[in-house]
């Protein structure tokens, strides 16, 4: 799954910044694997990037 980096930050802003825990998570993997384990981040579906990528394609 490839995440863009804005997606990562607004999630670390939104899911981290209340955390008690957020220090333990020094990279992005061990974000993601936190924010997974509590229902705060869902993997995105199989072939949404192949979709995003046609439909800038389509209105660029």
């Amino acid at each position: 799954m490839k995440t863009n980096q804005d997606t990562v930050t607004r999630n670390l802003l939104q899911f981290c910044y209340t955390c008690e825990d957020a220090h333990l998570c020094t990279t992005e993997e061990m974000c993601k694997a936190c924010w997974a384990e509590n229902g705060l981040y869902e993997a995105e579906e199989a072939g949404a990037e192949e979709t995003r990528e046609l439909l800038q394609l389509y209105y660029a």
